[in-house]
C-alpha cells in the first residue's frame, strides 16, 4: 500500500474517523511502537483509561480495511509498503532535492493535533526548509534558473535566516538585478541589527563580498595549520606588518587570514617585489594606479598626490582588505595606505620599523614553526592530515606517493678542591646525549623530514612535493639540507630564497653575516663577532636583525636559524675567521678563570680584557666554548684543543658541571697524547681523576692519578698527591688521606702560596676530625686565609667543616649556626654544588645531633640529580 502523510493522512481505502487516522500515522512515522506509546502518541500525555480498548478496536478496524498492521514483541508495525515521509527523507539524501519536495501535498498529517504530532510537523517542516535551501544552492551551483518569486516569498516568511539571505542575494545578482541584491542585503543587515543586535554572519558577508568590490586576493594557501597566535595578533590590529626570514610563510599566514576575514567592499592585493630573484621592486605609482582602476576610476588623476588623496577618499569609511606582500621598505608601502577604515596586512623580510612608529601598525614578527606544528603541516601537505607512508623516507617500503604539494607562500666524601687542587664546587647542567632506537613505523621518518626544514613552511612544502620523486629523502637531508630543499625553481629553492635577502644588504652586514656562519655555538655574542669581524659589527647586526636574518635572543647575544646558518656558511669569510674566533675565547676565558681559580698555576696564553663579571660570562658562552674546542679538534688544532679544556676547568669545578668537565678533558686528552704534550697530559689525567672521582667512580679516578703522576714535576707532584688524598678519603681511608695531605701542607708551606696553603689547612683539618681529632686549628687557619682572599667558596666550606666537628662536641646551637652561614655563602657565591654537599653534611650533623635530617636529606638528593652524582642520591635516596 502506498500511504500519504504529507498532507491529509490518505492510503486509497477509507482509513475511517481521525482518531483511527491518527493511529495510523503514528505507527507509520516511527516503528514499532508499543501499545502505551502509541496511545500517548494519539491521546497526548492525558490518556484516558479507555484508551487502550479503544486503541485495539482501531488496529482491528484498520487491518479489516487492508492496511498490513503488524504486531511484534517491540511493538505494531506497518509491514513493507511505500510512505511518503520514508521516500522524502531517501531522496534527500540522495540529493534529489527537487523530486522530495514534489512529495509534499500540504500540512503534514493536517487535522492530527497532539503534542506529538505538532513536533513531528514541526521537524518535518524544518526538514523541507533545508532541502529547498540545498535546491537552490544545487542550482546556483549549476547556474541553472531560479524561481525568484518562490524564493523572495521564503524570504520574507523567514527573515533571519541568512543562508536563505544569501541564497537571494546572489541570484538577483546573476538575474541581472544588483541594485537590489544589494538593498535586499542592507534591509536584511538591517533586520538582524534591530531584533537580534547582531552583524551578518560569515556566510551572508561573504556572499555580498561576491557581489560587491574589488575581490584581488590569491588563491587560499592549502595546508595551512597552526600559527592561532599569529593569527590572533593581526586581528588586533588595523595595520598589521607581518616580517620574517625568507620560507617562515609570510604571504601563508597573510592570505589565509584574509581569507578568513569578512571584508564587505572587497580587497586590494599587490606583489611588491621587494625580494624578488629576477625583477626590480614594484613601484608605488604603479600599483596606487591599478588600484583605483580596481576601485571604479576609470581614468586616475595624473598627479601622484591627488591619486593618493583620491584614493584615500575612495577607500575611507570602507569595509576593505589591502594586502601589500613582499614590501622591501617603508616608503614603499606609505603611499598605499588606504582610509583609516580599512586594514591593512604587509608582509617583509625587513621590520619596517618606520610603519610601526609612524602609523601605529602592529608588528607580526613570525618565527619558525615548533616541531608539532611543522609536523602537522606537512601531514596537510601530504594528504590533507592522512598518515602517509611512501616515497620510502629512509630505507623502509612504501608504495603509496604524496601529491604534488602547495609550497605555502614566499617563496659520599668531602669535595676534592679545584680542577688543580681538587675542584670548586657547582651545580652541573648537563646534554643528555640523544639515543637513537630503530621505528620501524615510516611514519617517524616524515617527522624526521619536518625536523630537517627547521619549521619553514616553504622547505615542508618543498619536501613534500620532492617526496615524490626522490627516493630516500630523509638521507639527502641529511647529507646536505640546502640541496634536497631545492624545488626545480628560485621560488622552491631554499637556497635562493635566503640569496635574495643577501642581495638587499651592504657588504659589512654581508661580511658579518658570513662570520656568523662560522662560529660554531647556538648563540654567539657581539664582543665575539667584533673579535672575528676586527672592527665594530652592532650596526651590522641590528641590520641583519632588521633582515630577520639573526635574532637578538637575549641582550648582546645572537643566533640564526638552522637552515640560514648553513646557508651563511656556504658565504665567503676571511680565511683567519676561525683563528680569530679561537684567540678571542682562549684569551677572554684564561682572563675570567682568573678570577674564578686564582690559585691554579697559569698556563701560556695571551689574556684578552676580563669580562666584568666572569661567572656570568662562562655561564652565556659555555656551550659556544664547548663548540669552539670541538670546531678546533676537527681542525687539527690540538695545541687549543687542551687548553679549551684548560680554560673551561675553573668554571665546571666551579660549578660542578662534572660531565661537561670529563666531556672536555677527554678531548683535551686526546689532543695532548697527539702532541706528546708532557704538561698538557699530566693536566688532563688529574682533571679527569677529579671528575671521574666527584661522578663516584674512585676506580677511574685512580688510574688517572697514576698516569698523571707520571708526568708530574715540582709542585705539580704536590698538587697530585692532594687529589689522590681525596680519592682515598672517597674511598674512607682517612690515614692515607691525612699522611698525604700533611706532607702536601709542609711543600706549600715552603711554595709561600696562601691559597694553596688554605686548601691543605682544610684537608688536613677535615680529615683530622674524620679520624676522631677535635683540633679545630687548620680549620680555623684556613678559614682566615680564605676570608683575606675573598675566596666564599673556600670560607663556606670551613665553616661547614668546624659546623661538623661541633655537632661532634655536642655543642648544637653552634653548629647549626655554621652550617646555616656555610649556606648562605654558598649561595651567594652560586654554588650549588657546594651548597648540596653542606646541605648533605648538614643533614649527617642533624642526626648526629638526635635531629630529623630528612628535610636537609632531601634538598641534597634534588641538587645532587640535577648533577648527576648519582652515587649520592642512591645514598642519601
Amino acid at each position: 500500500m502506498e500511504f500519504v502523510l504529507l498532507g491529509p493522512v490518505e492510503a486509497g481505502v477509507d482509513l475511517g474517523p481521525l482518531r483511527q487516522r491518527a493511529v495510523l500515522a503514528a505507527v507509520l512515522l516511527d516503528t514499532p511502537v508499543p501499545v502505551d506509546r502509541l496511545a500517548e502518541r494519539v491521546w497526548g500525555p492525558d490518556v484516558p483509561r479507555t484508551a487502550r480498548r479503544t486503541l485495539f478496536s482501531y488496529l482491528s478496524r484498520l487491518r479489516s480495511a487492508g492496511v498490513p498492521l503488524v504486531r511484534t514483541p517491540a511493538g505494531y508495525l506497518v509491514s513493507p509498503s511505500t510512505v511518503d515521509v520514508i521516500e522524502f527523507r531517501s531522496l534527500v539524501a540522495a540529493g534529489r532535492f527537487e523530486e522530495a519536495l514534489a512529495l509534499w501535498r500540504g500540512e503534514p498529517f493536517a487535522e492530527l493535533d497532539s503534542p506529538w504530532f505538532t513536533s513531528m510537523r514541526a521537524t518535518l517542516y524544518r526538514e523541507r526548509e533545508a532541502a529547498e535551501l540545498e535546491l537552490v544552492d544545487s542550482a546556483l551551483r549549476a547556474g541553472t534558473p531560479i524561481d525568484l518569486v518562490g524564493l523572495a516569498a521564503r524570504c520574507a516568511e523567514r527573515p533571519l535566516d541568512e543562508r536563505l539571505a544569501a541564497q537571494y542575494l546572489v541570484a538577483l545578482h546573476r538575474a541581472g538585478r544588483t541594485a537590489d541584491a544589494l538593498e535586499h542585503y542592507r534591509r536584511t543587515r538591517q533586520v538582524l541589527l534591530d531584533e537580534l543586535g547582531v552583524e551578518p554572519g560569515p556566510l551572508l558577508c561573504q556572499r555580498h563580498v561576491e557581489v560587491l568590490g574589488p575581490q584581488q586576493l590569491p588563491a587560499r594557501p592549502l595546508a595551512f595549520v597552526a600559527r592561532e597566535s599569529d593569527l590572533a595578533r593581526i586581528s588586533a590590529g588595523r595595520i598589521s606588518v607581518i616580517s620574517g626570514p625568507g620560507g617562515v610563510g609570510k604571504t601563508w599566514l597573510a592570505l589565509c587570514w584574509a581569507h578568513r576575514g569578512r571584508f564587505q567592499d572587497g580587497s586590494l592585493y599587490a606583489d611588491l617585489r621587494g625580494f624578488d630573484p629576477a625583477r626590480a621592486p614594484v613601484s608605488f605609482e604603479v600599483v596606487l594606479r591599478g588600484f583605483l582602476v580596481a576601485l571604479g576610476v576609470a581614468e586616475p588623476p595624473a598627479s601622484t598626490d591627488e591619486q593618493v588623496a583620491l584614493y584615500r577618499t575612495i577607500t575611507a569609511g570602507k569595509q576593505l582588505l589591502v594586502v601589500l606582500d613582499n614590501a622591501r621598505d617603508a616608503a614603499q608601502v606609505v603611499p598605499l595606505l588606504p582610509g583609516a577604515s580599512a586594514t591593512v596586512l604587509v608582509t617583509s623580510r625587513n621590520r619596517l620599523h618606520g610603519l610601526v612608529s609612524g602609523h601605529g601598525a602592529r608588528a607580526v614578527p613570525l618565527a619558525a614553526l615548533g616541531a608539532e606544528d611543522a609536523r602537522r603541516v606537512l601531514r596537510a601537505h601530504l594528504g590533507g592530515g592522512r598518515r602517509v607512508v611512501g616515497a620510502d623516507l629512509g630505507g623502509e617500503a612504501g608504495a603509496r606517493r604524496a601529491p604534488t604539494a602547495d609550497l605555502g607562500g614566499e617563496a659520599g666524601a668531602r669535595r676534592a678542591p679545584t680542577a688543580d687542587l681538587g675542584g670548586k664546587p657547582g651545580r652541573h647542567v648537563a646534554h643528555r646525549p640523544r639515543t637513537a632506537h630503530p621505528d620501524p613505523d615510516p611514519s617517524t621518518h616524515w617527522d624526521e623530514v619536518a625536523d630537517l626544514c627547521g619549521g619553514l613552511p616553504l622547505a615542508l612544502g618543498i619536501a613534500a612535493a620532492r617526496a615524490q620523486a626522490v627516493p630516500d629523502l630523509v638521507r639527502e637531508l641529511r647529507e646536505d639540507r640546502l640541496g634536497a630543499l631545492d624545488g626545480g625553481d628560485l621560488t622552491a629553492n631554499l637556497r635562493a630564497v635566503f640569496s635574495w635577502s643577501l642581495r638587499a644588504l651592504d657588504p659589512n652586514a654581508t661580511e658579518v653575516f658570513a662570520l656568523l656562519g662560522r662560529a660554531p655555538g647556538p648563540d654567539v655574542g657581539v664582543e665575539t663577532v667584533r673579535a672575528m669581524a676586527g672592527r665594530d659589527v652592532r650596526t651590522d647586526l641590528r641590520r641583519l636583525e632588521d633582515a630577520h636574518l639573526v635574532e637578538q635572543h637575549r641582550p648582546g647575544r645572537y643566533r640564526m636559524h638552522d637552515l640560514v646558518r648553513i646557508h651563511a656558511a656556504e658565504q665567503p669569510a676571511r680565511p683567519d675567521a676561525h683563528r680569530r674566533l679561537v684567540d678571542h675565547y682562549l684569551g677572554t676565558a684564561f682572563a675570567a678563570d682568573r678570577h674564578l681559580q686564582r690559585y691554579r698555576l697559569p698556563i701560556d696564553i695571551t689574556p684578552r680584557p676580563a669580562p666584568a663579571d666572569p661567572l656570568a660570562w662562562f655561564a652565556a658562552e659555555h656551550d659556544c666554548l664547548r663548540a669552539t674546542q670541538q670546531l678546533a679538534a676537527e681542525l687539527g688544532w690540538d695545541e687549543d684543543v687542551w687548553r679549551l679544556a684548560w680554560v673551561q676547568d675553573g668554571y665546571h669545578s666551579w660549578r660542578g658541571l662534572l660531565l661537561d668537565a670529563r666531556a672536555a678533558w677527554t678531548e683535551g686528552l686526546q689532543a695532548a697524547e697527539r702532541l706528546d704534550d708532557r704538561q698538557a697530559r699530566h693536566l688532563g689525567h688529574r682533571a679527569l681523576a677529579i671528575a671521574h672521582s666527584q661522578l663516584g667512580d674512585t676506580e677511574a679516578a685512580s688510574e688517572h692519578l697514576d698516569r698523571a703522576m707520571e708526568h708530574a714535576d715540582g709542585i705539580n707532584v704536590t698538587h697530585t698527591e692532594f687529589s689522590i688524598a681525596r680519592v682515598a678519603a672517597h674511598r674512607g681511608d682517612y690515614a692515607k688521606a691525612l699522611k698525604l695531605a700533611e706532607r702536601g701542607l709542609k711543600a706549600y708551606e715552603q711554595a709561600g702560596n696562601d691559597l694553596w696553603l688554605a686548601l691543605a689547612h682544610t684537608a688536613v683539618g677535615w680529615f683530622s676530625v674524620q679520624l676522631g681529632s677535635t683540633d679545630d686549628t687548620h680549620i680555623l687557619r684556613a678559614i682566615t686565609l680564605f676570608q683575606e682572599h675573598d675566596d666564599l667558596i673556600g670560607e663556606a666550606e670551613n665553616l661547614g667543616n668546624l659546623g661538623h666537628l661541633r655537632a661532634v662536641q655536642g655543642r648544637e646551637d653552634e653548629s647549626l649556626g655554621l652550617y646555616q652561614r656555610s649556606l648562605e655563602l654558598m649561595r651567594r657565591a652560586d654554588s650549588p654544588f657546594g651548597e648540596a654537599i653542606t646541605l648533605e653534611e648538614m643533614g649527617h650533623a642533624l642526626k648526629l645531633l638526635g635531629r630529623d635530617p630528612s628535610a636537609a636529606y632531601a634538598e641534597a638528593v634534588e641538587l645532587y640529580r640535577a648533577q648527576y652524582r648519582m652515587h649520592k642520591v642512591l645514598a642519601l635516596g
